[in-house]
């Protein structure tokens, strides 16, 4: 009995013991009421261990940690705690900035216009404005074309195109990716989706079938064909290995389909047009190439019909093919007119003793008539210098439009039918306008020069029947 007496003895010291080792506060709720307790009931050995085990957790409970602490001393650690997460806010908030204007273009006025596409149903235009850092669309109502009305601006650059249906703008992201914009209401375009690469190939043109089901985009070393016909999920049908040359083109008219969708037209090479069969995308493959004249070709149309095809290149001469067998196109015809407006303008030079910057660019318009009939180009470009006031870093120069036309009745018998110039305001830039031709071949647009947000029409003289 002793031996037991000692042992409740002892239990009940424990349990005491480990009473006070509670929390302070959790003692001014609980002890005596647990003390009470212990007075009534023997304690052993598990009631020592349920004590001790509920001790240690108390005292991991947080409502009891905070023994002792006021809010007068915590005020110095929550403001301090309060300013390193406001400026480890801002420095996150910063640095996702940077993060993304690195990968963005910058939407702003300053840029030139380097890409023109019409909506002819809705009397829509998109421009796509660009420089080293700004990047914009802008959608315009044409159906006056006397006053031009901006309706929107987004993110973008050249080259952009409509889809057949208007609803649609395909343009480039600032790390060349083709992005898709619903432009259905055209004054609130929203992004759709963006068509990435596995690498960052710079993009040069870009061109939708007629069914606005296929996007073909040129790189410089391939060509990829997108099934779009879900916008939302675009996949990529068929890569095929088509370089257009060291430098490359200046122009997104470099591929074009033809009106059936079941040829694709594109520049490969230093001086070459490549015929692709596109009847089925996914096996898709080159049928023909055609030698084309010296330089890069910029700008390639199909007839109405889809058994010619005509080309320029950046020499300015302009050949027309017969694609009568699209596996063996002929040559018809070769015209050098534009080419002697590209001599002309390269042989502009600054005064002595003045910086050499390069002469302006010679950018072309190149359309069919609705019959097929009539193939009229344009060609945007300086006269040389107007003065000996030269401007550092920019050639001072008259812009003009050079316009040809020529007949195709008899496409083996090319005829000129018609030549013109407009003279366009100059704003002291050393480079051309981009020209276009209006899906009515009635006018020709012209995108502004560097660093002016804008557009100008003109109409085209009347053409002999």
């Amino acid at each position: 009995m002793t031996d037991l007496a000692e042992q409740a003895s002892a239990a009940d010291w424990a349990a005491r013991t480990l009473v006070r080792c509670y929390p302070r506060r959790w003692r001014r709720r609980y002890g005596d009421e647990l003390l009470a307790v212990l007075e009534q009931h023997r304690a052993g050995p598990r009631t020592v261990l349920n004590l001790a085990v509920s001790a240690l957790t108390t005292h991991l409970d947080p409502a009891y940690r905070m023994e002792g602490v006021t809010m007068a001393r915590l005020r110095p650690f929550l403001v301090a705690a309060g300013v390193v997460v406001l400026l480890a806010g801002l420095f996150g908030w910063w640095v996702h900035g940077q993060t993304w204007k690195d990968g963005h273009w910058h939407i702003g006025i300053e840029g030139s216009v380097g890409a023109m596409a019409f909506d002819p149903e809705r009397h829509i235009m998109v421009t796509a404005t660009s420089n080293s850092t700004d990047g914009a669309n802008a959608l315009w109502n044409v159906s006056d074309a006397t006053r031009p009305r901006r309706l929107a601006i987004f993110e973008g650059g050249p080259p952009t195109d409509f889809s057949p249906d208007g609803r649609m703008v395909a343009t480039t992201s600032f790390d060349d990716q083709l992005v898709l914009w619903t432009v259905a209401d055209a004054r609130h375009p929203h992004r759709i989706a963006r068509l990435a690469t596995p690498d960052h190939s710079q993009i040069w043109g870009e061109a939708f079938s007629p069914d606005g089901d296929v996007l073909a985009a040129a790189y410089d070393d391939r060509l990829f064909l997108w099934d779009v016909a879900e916008p939302a999920k675009p996949r990529i049908v068929r890569s095929l290995p088509a370089p257009v040359g060291i430098m490359g083109s200046n122009s997104q008219d470099d591929i074009a389909f033809s009106p059936d969708g079941r040829l694709l037209a594109s520049a490969v090479g230093r001086s070459h047009v490549a015929i692709w069969d596109v009847a089925d995308p996914a096996h898709a493959t080159r049928i023909a190439t055609i030698s084309g004249s010296a330089g890069f070709i910029d700008v390639l149309a199909f007839s109405p019909h889809g058994h010619l095809l005509a080309d320029v290149s950046f020499t300015g001469a302009v050949n027309l093919f017969s694609l009568a067998d699209p596996a063996a196109p002929q040559r018809l015809a070769t015209m050098q007119t534009l080419a002697a407006v590209g001599r002309t303008v390269r042989k502009c030079t600054n005064p002595p003793g003045q910086p050499s910057p390069p002469c302006p660019d010679v950018m072309y318009a190149l359309a069919f008539s609705s019959d097929g009939r009539t193939l009229t180009a344009i060609a945007n470009a300086g006269r040389g210098p107007r003065s000996t006031a030269a401007v550092v870093g920019q050639v001072n120069v008259k812009i003009s439009d050079f316009g040809f036309a020529w007949n195709l009745t008899n496409p083996a018998s090319v005829i000129r039918i018609a030549s013109f110039v407009h003279h366009l305001p100059t704003p002291g830039s050393n480079d051309g306008y981009q020209p276009a031709i209006t899906p009515d071949g009635t006018s020709v647009v012209d995108g502004a020069a560097f660093g002016y947000f804008g557009v100008t029409f003109w109409t085209m003289p009347r053409l002999p029947a």
